[in-house]
């Protein structure tokens, strides 16, 4: 509640819109929390930087199996460049396991690659659920520089899938989720975690035996959208909770993923809220909207569409490099430093017998070569940065309208959606990066997507992250 003998309201506003554009972002942000009429004056008066704010898009890392370290297929920008590697500012902490508004969540720790900032955060405490059969946790970053310089990290526990048998009988016929739900929270208010109780509204999404049932996948997406963390869970169903009233929902999908291959569904923000795509085997490509207007939640269809015809004139542009730009390193533990000089760091990869070279100063984008064993010669690749906007507009753009239906045999995977614009970005066969915009059914060619040293046998990818640039202020453990 606003306490009405604020002395801030006798100043005029012209007075305190003055005062309050002098404080350092990061705690103007901070202000608007305050009250109604300083958030009025600080939106009014366009107090808060727009370009300081994770309004626009920089890249998108994904994670393929077998690699510590995330690949970050970058944007151009005139701005300036944004790497994408953690390694010369983290503790081996590389790889991303969730993003939300500049923030990227990493193994032990939170940063943010435009500012190359770190904050370690300790282990959490035990899950909290009694259900044996649960062991698998996820992490979900919350952060909104608009509302707090505060960010929290909600564990998610998850039902063991079909493939294991520690399920004790006993519990097969409890509710998924339980509730009340009692879920591990860290906050970088006070540095701790602690555990927090959210109670159920509406039905279950099954039981734990249900859950085992499910298809298991290696990473499911979580959205933080208007105060409420939504969260892809296992048996298709989304978990919303609720920050303000602590209570939770289940949400279904409006289609089972066992129709769509591998990778070929994605749980995101897109432009206006929470959104779901799943392509079929026969790639049909169809995307909902989450309607949450009236107090309802329904999802709307908002595109279906077989785009296996939109590659039939696109093969003639795959061959080039596109816009966008691919950032990775490919480490090893055992190296043999002797074999190179002092500005680069070798290995040797023993299971596919090549030698690899990868640069250590990844903020220069240094280009590094190497032959393999048999000769071949390999570039692996901090790629050179092209320094001119994208526009995502007029790129490429090839109108898939009135095309024959072709190219049934060819595999996508969907890396995630723009989170201001109605666009999705896909994969095509695990080597090429593509934006279709679902609203005009427009391709772009955007670049290519699977490192050069990378062995397609192994490295297969298994998670993405649409990333949005955050300039606001200081990241630190607790204030």
């Amino acid at each position: 509640m606003e306490k009405q003998d604020d002395a801030t309201q006798l100043l005029p506003d012209d007075l305190l819109a003055e005062i309050l554009g002098r404080l350092a972002p990061r705690w103007l942000a901070a202000s608007r929390c305050v009250c109604k009429a300083w958030q009025a004056i600080i939106d009014s008066r366009r107090l808060l930087r727009a370009d300081l704010l994770p309004l626009s898009l920089s890249g998108i890392y994904f994670n393929f199996h077998d690699e510590r370290h995330s690949v970050f297929f970058s944007h151009p920008s005139t701005r300036p460049i944004i790497s994408g590697m953690f390694t010369d500012y983290t503790p081996n902490a590389d790889r991303v396991e969730d993003h939300c508004n500049g923030l990227v969540l990493l193994w032990g720790g939170v940063a943010n690659p435009t500012t190359r900032q770190w904050a370690p955060f300790p282990e959490p405490p035990p899950p909290c659920t009694e259900i044996k059969g649960v062991c698998q946790l996820s992490n979900y970053l919350m952060y909104d520089p608009t509302i707090s310089s505060h960010y929290e990290i909600f564990q998610i526990p998850r039902a063991l899938d079909r493939y294991h048998d520690e399920l004790d009988p006993m519990d097969d016929t409890s509710q998924w989720p339980p509730s009340p739900s009692v879920l591990n929270v860290f906050s970088s208010r006070t540095g701790e975690w602690e555990k927090r109780s959210y109670v159920r509204e509406g039905e279950a999404a099954g039981t734990v035996a249900d859950m085992a049932l499910s298809f298991p996948y290696d990473h499911f997406n979580g959205v933080y959208w208007q105060g409420a963390l939504y969260v892809h869970c296992e048996a298709d169903f989304v978990m919303r909770i609720s920050l303000s009233d602590k209570t939770y929902q289940v949400i279904m999908l409006p289609i089972t993923t066992e129709v769509s291959e591998y990778k070929s569904h994605f749980f995101g923000r897109s432009k206006n809220g929470v959104h779901y795509a799943l392509m079929d085997r026969d790639q049909r490509l169809r995307i909902w909207f989450l309607n949450e207007s009236c107090g309802q939640k329904m999802w709307e269809l908002k595109h279906d569409k077989n785009i296996s015809f939109l590659l039939k004139r696109h093969d003639k542009y795959g061959q080039n490099d596109g816009p966008w730009t691919l950032h990775y390193f490919d480490y090893c533990e055992n190296y043999d430093q002797n074999d190179i000089d002092a500005h680069y760091e070798g290995y040797i990869n023993e299971d596919y017998n090549e030698e690899y070279i990868a640069a250590q100063d990844c903020k220069h984008f240094e280009a590094a070569s190497y032959e393999d064993r048999n000769g071949n010669s390999i570039r692996n690749v901090i790629v050179p940065i092209n320094k001119f906007e994208w526009d995502s507009d007029n790129d490429s753009i090839l109108d898939i309208e009135n095309m024959n239906d072709e190219h049934r045999d060819t595999f996508f995977s969907i890396l995630g959606f723009h989170p201001y614009k109605e666009v999705i970005f896909l994969n095509r066969q695990m080597e090429r990066g593509l934006a279709y915009h679902f609203n005009s059914s427009k391709i772009q060619y955007l670049g290519k997507t699977f490192p050069e040293c990378y062995h397609s046998e192994v490295h297969e990818m298994y998670a993405s992250f649409v990333y949005t640039p955050c300039w606001i202020g200081e990241l630190s453990e607790s204030t």
